[in-house]
């Protein structure tokens, strides 16, 4: 780390004690949600044929969230990737990880979280489980879904909405987490916020690490070995740790937080989700 990093870090850590000091306690959530409001979506075509995605809305804690499902390319049954993206901006930035995964073959839901995107409302952790829980829902209820072939996969912030849906709702046919965080203590701690003390954390819990123990889905987490967000010794390996078997750890040389499919690149990439979720389309 040089020493303007780490200068701003410590000018960063300053200001965290100064807001405590003055409103008792720092509010994570202000520093985790990057979300970004949009008034339409504008989605490439390139991969994905308009005529193949379909703009849904859904109900949350009486909020509008809004989402788009993905019909999968591929001639027969095949399974459906529910995909819950990171703590920025809106589906339309994660936009490109959707063509990744309908690229393997998968039908794929993708929703913006309240306060995301077009989606009403503010985030939080409840809330968060509540938008995740109404997209299984949907996803559930569309007629070329098989309800017993349903991935949940998980970026970052959506690891959160992933791990919660596999241990309190449904448990699903196979688990994706990329970069998780154990929970809102451990990412306080992370390279992120310069190792600040516990108290310092989320009005959320986020305990990734303890709900995964309920959850007994076939697992691959992947994390970057150089993420400087959420770090993975900290994070992605105590989440791993404490996994059931069967269970998979793709640990990225060189990859920061969000850079994984860029690493591997994108064909050894789509090479790895369709392997690991075969045995779905087998079972």
């Amino acid at each position: 780390m040089n020493d303007r990093i780490r200068q701003s870090l410590v000018l960063l850590a300053c200001a965290v004690c100064a807001a405590c000091a003055v409103n008792g306690c720092f509010n994570l959530d202000d520093a985790l949600f990057h979300q970004t409001k949009l008034s339409f979506y504008s989605l490439r075509t390139t991969v994905i044929p308009e005529s193949c995605r379909t703009q849904v809305v859904l109900e949350s804690q009486g909020n509008k969230i809004y989402g788009y499902f993905v019909k999968s390319h591929a001639p027969l049954q095949t399974y459906t990737v529910l995909y819950h993206h990171g703590n920025k901006d809106h589906l339309q930035f994660y936009w490109d990880r959707v063509e990744l995964l309908y690229r393997t073959g998968a039908n794929v839901f993708v929703y913006d979280y309240q306060g995301f995107g077009m989606s009403e409302g503010e985030p939080s952790e409840e809330g968060i489980y509540s938008d995740a829980a109404a997209a299984l829902h949907y996803v559930q209820s569309r007629p070329e879904v098989d309800a017993k072939r349903i991935v949940y996969y998980g970026f970052s912030l959506g690891c959160a909405a992933a791990v919660h849906l596999a241990a309190n709702v449904q448990s699903p046919a196979a688990l994706i987490l990329e970069a998780p965080f154990a929970s809102s203590s451990a990412l306080a701690k992370s390279g992120y916020l310069l190792d600040l003390p516990s108290s310092y954390v989320m009005r959320g819990v986020y305990d990734n690490a303890e709900k995964i123990k309920r959850v007994h889905a076939r697992l691959l987490l992947m994390h970057g070995e150089s993420d400087t967000f959420i770090d993975i010794q900290q994070n992605g390996q105590v989440v791993f740790d404490n996994a059931n078997e069967p269970k998979t750890f793709l640990r990225v040389p060189g990859a920061n937080h969000s850079e994984i499919p860029l690493k591997l690149g994108e064909e050894h990439y789509i090479d790895i989700v369709r392997t690991f979720i075969a045995p779905v389309i087998i079972n």
